[in-house]
This record gives structure tokens, sequence and C-alpha cells, in this order.
């Protein structure tokens, strides 16, 4: 009787987290009362600069850093299940991919920034992370759910994007296109 309780509530929570694609807007699915202090996009004087951000190690990182390879962007955010959901599909094909050219940048919509590093060292996320806030949410057409994984070539066209948690097939799919778009090229 214990075994199949445990097999149907193995069952519910995968099934929850297929049918739960992504989580809403920050205004609706965030805890009551934080503050907005979230990271600072500072205006370049490049207008080909989409983003300049601060990382976790309060470094300026701009969009040009990042072209010029194939490149993931995937807006998430600690609050979210589903963004928890994809972490570790998305840093073992990162290991898989990285050696070939492939990069990810993580874009934490969080409204501060203090869940965000503990976050990142439990997951022990190996890619660069960003704090962003609503003008590069603008600038990338977010939407209002999260998360949202967006494919650039390596001429920082967008091939894709994808919004909710998705199974590895799906990442390994655009990943597969953007290592031959790049090899193309």
């Amino acid at each position: 009787m214990k075994r199949i309780f445990l097999i149907f509530a193995s069952a519910a929570v995968i099934a929850a987290a297929l049918l739960w694609p992504g989580c809403g807007s920050k205004e609706t699915a965030k805890p009551s009362g934080s503050a907005s202090s979230g990271g600072q996009v500072q205006t370049a004087p490049d207008k080909s600069e989409r983003f300049v951000l601060d990382d976790i190690y309060d470094r300026k990182r701009k969009w040009s850093e990042f072209v010029g390879k194939p490149l993931v962007i995937n807006f998430w955010a600690t609050w979210c299940p589903p963004c928890r959901i994809e972490m570790p599909e998305l840093k073992k094909l990162y290991q898989e991919y990285k050696p070939k050219g492939l990069e990810i940048v993580g874009i934490s919509v969080d409204d501060t920034r203090d869940p965000v590093i503990p976050f990142v060292q439990q997951m022990q996320i190996p890619w660069v992370i960003l704090y962003g806030d609503e003008e590069v949410e603008e600038e990338f057409k977010m939407g209002r759910g999260i998360p949202v994984t967006i494919f650039f070539d390596a001429a920082g066209k967008e091939i894709g994007r994808v919004v909710g948690a998705q199974p590895e097939g799906v990442f390994r799919s655009y990943f597969d296109k953007l290592v031959g778009v790049q090899a193309a090229n």
C-alpha cells in the first residue's frame, strides 16, 4: 500500500512539473513585502549594446562580450519552481556544449539581490549570472512568465525562445542548432 502511494505521489509531482510550465509575473508570484532593488541597467553609450548589467561579483557585463559565440539567455528567479526544475538540465547541457563554444547567461529577475548568490552556490551554476530589471526584460520582450530562455546565434540574431520549464530534449535541439549555426559562419 505504501509503495502504491509513493508511485501515485511521484506521478503527481511529475505531472505538476509538466503542466506548470512557468511562473507568472513577479507582481503576482513573489512573496509580498519584497523591496525593489534589483539589477541596474546602465545607459550604454554604444546603441548596439542591448544591456550593461552587474554580475554577481558586481562587475559590469555588456551584451557585446557575448556576441561572437552561440548564446543562450535564461531569465529566471529564485522564487520560481519551474526555474529551479530546469536548472539541472541546463547545467548538464552547458557542461556538454561549453567546449563547443556555447555560452549561457542567466539573468535573475528577483526583486532583491539577497537570495541570488546563495541560490547560485547551492545549485552550483557555472555560467555568468546577471542582475536584471524591467528595462532588460522589455529589451528582450520577455512577457509576463518565467523562465524564458532565448537562443542567439554567434551574430547575436535570435533564433528561438521558449517560455516555461522545458525538458532536456527541447534545449538540446536548440543547442545543436546553435553550434551548427556557429560552425557554418
